[in-house]
């Protein structure tokens, strides 16, 4: 697929937003928001773009006006893309159209949440459009029942992304390359990534270097599948390392691709940020 023929443009109608309400469906099912509640949030200040290639819908990003500690923010609350159109760069298309929306809007900040174990999600929000996260959200939905997050607690990565400011300095290959491994990981006989197999992540331990780097799953909807111990055991390490180290002032600035089992998160000191 050609980007270059893929337009993106505010879904309005009632038409138009059944078509991203059925889109919303095939991706995550019973959890899909009803039409009738998107078209009251795109009439009362909400935004919703629709990805469309030859006039055809294949992704859509929702968004709503937030506010949070006298600042106004939009919170991006759910984007998709058609299946046939992922790992395409479709989302990030619908990121920079909603970037262009909130500069002439006059936001200078837009958040959302993600699966932290979610590789796509993890690579769109540091490597490609250089947000930042600093705070875990626990259990954040409570159960879902949805394929991509059915079996695990909903834990979520709050993100920022500040759209016109630069939040690392030109440091970060440097931090990159100094930084350690918080806790080794290793394979499974069945061909599967295992962290921290042997404990040494202790929770009360303090942090001293400027920079860590964290392993994740590459394909965590495989494991789920193949292995839901070891899918488990993921998410409940990975919950305390990163709670353990935003308590200590860390951020997550970036994904470090690795080899095809998992990729890192690179954290680096807040006091080194531009936050």
């Amino acid at each position: 697929m050609m980007l270059e023929k893929v337009c993106i443009k505010k879904v309005i109608t009632p038409v138009e937003i059944a078509k991203v309400q059925h889109l919303n469906a095939e991706i995550w099912g019973s959890q899909a928001i009803p039409s009738h509640q998107l078209l009251a949030a795109v009439q009362n200040g909400g935004l919703l773009l629709g990805a469309y290639l030859e006039g055809r819908l294949i992704g859509f990003n929702y968004c709503f006006v937030g506010y949070q500690e006298g600042e106004m923010y939009l919170h991006s609350h759910m984007i998709g893309v058609e299946k046939t159109y992922r790992e395409q760069g479709v989302g990030e298309l619908l990121k920079h159209a909603q970037q262009e929306y909130a500069k002439e809007n006059g936001f200078q900040l837009v958040r959302w949440v993600f699966d932290p174990l979610e590789t796509r999600m993890a690579n769109l929000s540091f490597l490609k459009l250089n947000a930042v996260s600093y705070q875990y959200k626990t259990d954040y939905y409570g159960p879902l029942q949805d394929d991509f997050n059915d079996g695990l607690p909903s834990d979520r990565l709050a993100v920022e992304w500040w759209i016109e400011r630069k939040h690392v300095d030109d440091c970060l290959d440097e931090f990159a390359e100094s930084a350690e491994e918080i806790v080794s990981w290793s394979m499974t006989v069945d061909g599967l990534p295992v962290l921290d197999k042997d404990g040494e992540f202790q929770r009360d331990q303090v942090f001293i270097r400027e920079a860590y780097l964290l392993a994740i799953p590459q394909y965590l909807q495989k494991m789920k599948v193949e292995s839901p111990k070891l899918a488990e055991d993921w998410r409940y390490k990975v919950r305390t390392i990163l709670t353990t180290l935003f308590e200590q002032e860390y951020a997550i600035v970036r994904v470090k691709k690795h080899k095809e089992y998992v990729n890192f998160y690179l954290l680096v000191r807040r006091s080194l940020l531009a936050l």
